[in-house]
């Protein structure tokens, strides 16, 4: 282990974690109990940074207000819990690194255990400050998005064999979906109850807005493009990029894997697709939507 080097990364990371805590805390709607704690943490982590740097030298860098406007972003797409547990993983590798660390170096044993037990409590007292509805309801949310894709890109790509306009494949889904967001809504809402969860009206809030969302997004392309297979390719593209948001965001959270959890998804998704388009072409030819080639 390159002893100099890892110092020397450690404390450019303590450097970066002060800087992004005090921007975190300065965010709008961030309820005080959390802004003190990411204040206090940011705290800590300058007076980490000033012992690193007594070791190693001067190791503060430019570069890191880039690092902080990454994770501001992230912070705006996904929130505070998922943002905190993705910088949770990272100072849970960097404290594997301090433990090995004091084994070669035990001069800065007394200040390396107080670092971790620092980062430990930071951790703490993130978990306890955090009520996010979107974490709290993330059940409902994915329940509402979930079904919204399967359902509406099923929806879309059978339009390719039923219809022969965009507008009439559009509106199509698009009704489809706000009456399917009332219905997933209303299960959500039992579902809860049946649960004894806090609140089944936030619930079905969140299911219902999640499925409209998702409803909209799909539907967009067909009333803003004319041919009808770049709007479905359009579609495609925006509903992969919500798999893809709402795979990350779940895989964050509980710790899974992001790609299998997107693979999955995926696979659901053009398996229904493939043969609702089948079933669309049938049926366009049985009634006569669309024209057969000569």
């Amino acid at each position: 282990m390159d002893i100099g080097g890892v110092v020397r990364e450690m404390c450019r990371d303590e450097y970066f974690s002060h800087h992004l805590y005090r921007s975190l805390a300065g965010k709008p709607f961030m309820k005080k109990n959390l802004r003190e704690a990411l204040l206090r943490a940011a705290e800590d982590e300058y007076k980490h940074y000033l012992f690193w740097r007594s070791v190693v030298g001067e190791c503060s860098s430019r570069a890191h207000m880039f690092k902080v406007f990454i994770y501001t972003v992230m912070f705006y797409l996904f929130g505070l819990t998922v943002l905190l547990k993705i910088l949770e993983a990272k100072e849970r590798s960097a404290t594997a690194i301090y433990r090995e660390m004091v084994k070669l170096r035990p001069g800065l044993r007394e200040e390396v255990e107080r670092i971790i037990l620092d980062e430990e409590e930071h951790e703490k007292e993130f978990l306890s400050s955090i009520d996010e509805g979107r974490v709290k309801y993330i059940g409902a949310i994915t329940l509402g998005v979930s079904d919204a894709l399967v359902e509406l890109t099923g929806i879309y790509t059978g339009s390719l064999g039923a219809f022969e306009n965009t507008l009439s494949a559009g509106l199509t889904g698009l009704l489809a979906g706000i009456a399917a967001s009332i219905s997933m809504g209303i299960a959500s809402y039992t579902q809860a109850k049946n649960e004894d969860r806090a609140s089944p009206g936030l619930a079905a809030i969140y299911t219902l807005l999640a499925y409209i969302s998702v409803a909209l997004l799909l539907a967009t392309p067909y009333f803003i493009i004319n041919n009808l297979m770049i709007a479905f390719i359009t579609m495609v593209v925006i509903a992969l990029a919500v798999v893809s948001y709402l795979t990350f965001y779940v895989a964050i959270l509980h710790n899974r894997s992001y790609i299998k959890e997107f693979s999955e998804t995926t696979i659901l998704i053009f398996s229904v697709s493939i043969l609702l388009y089948v079933l669309g072409s049938i049926l366009g030819k049985i009634l006569g939507l669309t024209s057969s080639p000569p």
